[in-house]
């Protein structure tokens, strides 16, 4: 059975992991095409992930966050029931991770914050049309180059974000495999759960059939959460909850 997925994160640090991980994919989806208007798109994700990045602290937040997994994984190393070499395979990937961010003293994506071709171009993105040839003739002469100089650069760009990218992979996985996925019932479109805060769940995971014709609203924090689950009758209407019981799949997602 083919099925939808929807994801809530439950905390601050993994909301901006997940907005990375998308834009990201986006930023991929972009450097695989050869026009002017990927090298756009790749270009104006690039920017959007380094505005991300220098909103918070993150290379705190994912140390902390590989400290809290290493710590949590040890405890398993007496589980006969774990496979050792998988476990240990795991811990050396996040010490790896670990080392390599302590050891960097730059920000994320450094190079590109004194970078003024993209200064300029940041710059013009939030007027709507704002990067239109007229406005950026030098923006607009770098684009007529050809596709293999242009997703060279672009690539060589990015890069400055690979280790990040994936240790939030890394960290993003371990969290959703954690949880084994359940059936429950929401009563009239309606469901709400009291959460452990000592043991606090980071990802809800809610699942459906791909012929259901409804969506989950999930809202939620440390000690609760409550999905809704919307119709929208067509796209000039507001959605509404819809009045009969839906059986989904859930997977409170905690390491």
């Amino acid at each position: 059975m083919r099925k939808t997925s929807y994801e809530q994160p439950l905390n601050e640090r993994i909301r901006a992991f997940l907005r990375l991980e998308f834009l990201f994919k986006q930023a991929d989806y972009s450097l695989n095409g050869t026009s002017t208007w990927n090298s756009r798109a790749a270009l104006e994700t690039i920017i959007e992930i380094h505005d991300l990045v220098s909103r918070v602290d993150l290379k705190t937040e994912i140390l902390k966050e590989l400290e809290r997994h290493t710590q949590s994984l040890n405890r398993l190393l007496e589980n006969p029931q774990v496979d050792p070499k998988r476990l240990n395979q795991v811990l050396r990937s996040l010490d790896s991770f670990s080392n390599k961010l302590f050891s960097d003293n730059l920000p994320f994506g450094h190079a590109l914050k004194h970078n003024e071709f993209i200064t300029s171009i940041r710059q013009r993105t939030t007027v709507p049309g704002g990067t239109c040839e007229m406005d950026l003739p030098g923006y607009h002469f770098w684009l007529q180059k050809s596709s293999e100089e242009r997703i060279t650069t672009l690539t060589n760009w990015i890069s400055g974000f690979d280790t990040m990218r994936k240790a939030i992979e890394m960290i993003l996985q371990l969290i959703r495999d954690s949880a084994v996925p359940r059936w429950e019932l929401a009563e009239n479109g309606f469901f709400q759960r009291n959460l452990d805060p000592g043991n606090p769940c980071q990802i809800l995971r809610i699942s459906l059939p791909a012929e259901q014709d409804c969506y989950p609203e999930i809202s939620g924090g440390k000690h609760r959460f409550t999905v809704r689950f919307m119709r929208q009758e067509n796209e000039q209407t507001r959605p509404k909850q819809v009045n009969q019981d839906i059986e989904f799949e859930m997977s409170c997602c905690m390491i």
